[in-house]
């Protein structure tokens, strides 16, 4: 019984680890996508938008549209996208309420994490016709994230959320209360770190993007 714990921390380390590097090179490489978390709160709407057309992708890997892929349906899915990972494996990373199989929000962190690791060829194997849709939503994402993570080591800080959150000269100051409040919300394992899977629950949240089963189940991020 203590094993499962164990491996559960030794995957999410190891799939921490390469997530950083990851960003650490997309950090490098890119030109900043976000100046202010002003922002990025006007984006919402357009991340709610990219979450419709994740949700088309979800239903149609959905075979028995029960609102979970299995691990039948994850392997399959996996397979699609020709990347060699467990499917045990990626089920504990994203897992975030001990639920049978992939709901719709662990497959969005999934598909984003498989991007960020290996490529726009994933959403063009998963869908040619929405491939540039996906890609922009998960850039978007990504740039989100880093724009907090000022040491770029892929663990965003509450005193990253804070300098951030009054970086803007010509606004008054966040009080402290607002910016505790708003990192408790993201960190959802309570380390005191927030990293790419706890943030992008927490947009997916912030975007109002609910399923029926979100919607009755409070205990749901």
């Amino acid at each position: 019984m203590c094993m499962e714990p164990m491996k559960r921390r030794r995957v999410e380390k190891a799939l921490d680890d390469k997530v950083a590097e990851a960003l650490r090179e997309r950090a490098r490489s890119r030109q900043r996508t976000f100046r202010s978390v002003n922002s990025i709160t006007m984006r919402l709407p357009r991340f709610k938008d990219g979450l419709r057309d994740i949700k088309d992708v979800f239903d149609n890997f959905d075979k028995d549209s029960d609102g979970t892929i299995d691990n039948d349906e994850l392997r399959s899915y996996l397979g699609k996208l020709q990347v060699q990972m467990e499917v045990d494996d990626v089920h504990r990373y994203c897992d975030i309420d001990s639920r049978n199989g992939i709901q719709f929000q662990e497959f969005v962190v999934l598909l984003c994490l498989m991007y960020l690791l290996f490529g726009p060829d994933v959403t063009r194997r998963v869908s040619e016709f929405e491939s540039a849709k996906l890609n922009y939503v998960f850039d978007e994402l990504i740039d989100a994230f880093l724009f907090f993570d000022k040491d770029g080591d892929g663990k965003m800080k509450r005193k990253d959320v804070t300098q951030r959150m009054n970086e803007a000269s010509h606004q008054e100051r966040t009080p402290s209360h607002i910016t505790a409040q708003l990192f408790k919300e993201m960190d959802l394992n309570r380390n005191g770190k927030v990293n790419l899977k706890e943030f992008l629950y927490s947009i997916i949240r912030w975007a109002g993007h609910e399923t029926e089963d979100d919607a009755s189940n409070e205990g749901s991020p």
